[in-house]
């Protein structure tokens, strides 16, 4: 595939893509999920990361296993993402038993998006820096707590603490500079 060199020249090539794949990107989900009726959903997904990413577009060798990966990407976040949302609304339910008041869907939503935002950056280090940040930002341990229950020093916690929210700031703004292109 020919390098597009400027801007306009990518678009047209997005174009393209799509018009050559998105039928048949379509198909190949329908066959391949439990609920076919959301493949369009999961395609459009699947366009709308491939033009965040159009820096890449001069190194696709095979639209297809390219298209294929990214929504492969795009099942795996949604999951994950279901996964997230089910855990936090069984956890309001259950205290919602118990009488505390539930609280505005905007807000759940909200939540979900932080948590999802959190599983991503911490996924990416070690359970170290995983169980100290949850520990401390989420549980409300102190530092010094979280050195005895882990067994480590305060200075490496606090090592583990800047590490995890060091992966939070980097995701943020990749992100953010994603969303400028």
């Amino acid at each position: 595939m020919a390098p597009p060199t400027s801007s306009k020249a990518q678009q047209q090539l997005i174009g393209e893509l799509y018009l050559q794949h998105h039928d048949w990107l379509i198909q190949w989900l329908r066959y391949r999920i439990r609920h076919p009726f959301n493949a369009a959903d999961i395609v459009q997904d699947t366009f709308v990361r491939l033009i965040q990413a159009k820096h890449k577009l001069a190194s696709i060798q095979e639209p297809k296993a390219y298209l294929i990966n990214i929504a492969k990407h795009v099942l795996i976040d949604q999951h994950r993402r279901n996964v997230i949302e089910t855990n936090y609304l069984k956890n309001l339910y259950d205290e919602a038993q118990f009488g505390q008041e539930l609280i505005q869907d905007n807000t759940i939503e909200e939540t979900v998006q932080i948590l999802d935002f959190l599983s991503v950056a911490l996924g990416k280090t070690t359970a170290k820096v995983r169980q100290s940040f949850i520990l401390y930002y989420i549980e409300g341990y102190s530092q010094t707590e979280i050195a005895e229950l882990t067994g480590k020093s305060l200075r490496s916690v606090q090592g583990y603490l800047a590490d995890g929210l060091s992966l939070c700031y980097e995701l943020r703004h990749k992100m953010n500079a994603e969303c400028e292109q």
